[in-house]
């Protein structure tokens, strides 16, 4: 197992928002977001990553024959991975950065399967004992591992971002969001919205070197269930970005910086 600790670390020192104090969902809200997504190469490859390694396991799968796997990897139905195994394969480039936050209450544990599997396991500490791992997929995926007491969750969902503050206004006049922390450094602009109840959804900028245009998946990289899907139809289509519909219950928008966000409607 790899240790480091964590000052030289440029993509790291958000996690410790993950551990503040967030605000509580209202109860009133209307939306949920339940599912961090990517792309994977196989979804058995991916499923065996997540289960044997993270020790996360499948709650269960969408199968659209000929077309797409997707498997539910996660420990909740309202903060899962949705592993987005398509016939045929895109072929974007992955970010460095990661794209989802797992919360897990012993990265000894995992760290250990992970070197038993001789597989990379980057551990790096905080100011104040804060733990973190980032470990990538067979696919090329990111993820962000942060220790903390409890149960084990799918926390959240990380877009990068080439406009933060343009996305960030996006989500709240389509969603109504509203910012819990916000982390600016040298090499990152990071947010972290509350759109109802689930996981939060985190808009992460890369600045410095890092800045421009990010690669983006034409495949959801969010899922939120709402109970006001027409209405945020209707605010999608008056914002004019992209919107496509599949039917009259699920749609997929394009934020701003062209992360495609999948709304699912949900009863009352």
């Amino acid at each position: 197992m790899k240790y480091r600790d964590f000052r030289p670390a440029r993509l790291l020192c958000a996690a410790a928002a993950f551990l503040l104090p967030l605000a509580a969902a209202a109860q009133t809200s209307p939306h949920t977001v339940t599912t961090t997504k990517f792309t994977v190469e196989d979804a058995s490859i991916g499923k065996t990553f997540y289960e044997d390694l993270v020790g996360m396991p499948e709650l269960r799968r969408y199968v659209d024959e000929g077309r797409l796997v997707e498997p539910f990897m996660g420990w909740s139905e309202d903060g899962r991975m949705g592993l987005l195994a398509y016939t045929v394969k895109e072929t974007v480039k992955k970010s460095p950065h990661p794209v989802s936050v797992v919360l897990l209450p012993d990265l000894d544990a995992v760290g250990a399967r992970f070197e038993a599997a001789e597989q990379p396991f980057n551990l790096y500490e905080l100011d104040g004992g804060l733990r973190l791992a980032i470990v990538t997929d067979p696919s090329g995926n990111a993820i962000e591992l942060v220790e903390a007491a409890g149960d084990p969750s799918v926390a959240g969902a990380r877009l990068i971002v080439d406009d933060r503050e343009a996305v960030e206004e996006w989500f709240i006049q389509v969603f109504d969001a509203k910012v819990d922390n916000r982390i600016v450094t040298a090499t990152f602009d990071e947010v972290f919205l509350e759109l109802g109840e689930g996981m939060f959804v985190a808009l992460y900028e890369p600045l410095g070197a890092d800045a421009g245009p990010q690669p983006k998946s034409e495949h959801p990289v969010v899922a939120i269930y709402s109970t006001e899907y027409d209405e945020v139809l209707e605010r999608i289509k008056a914002i004019g970005l992209p919107v496509r519909q599949r039917g009259d219950r699920v749609l997929f928008a394009d934020d701003p910086s062209g992360n495609v966000v999948e709304v699912v409607r949900q009863s009352n």
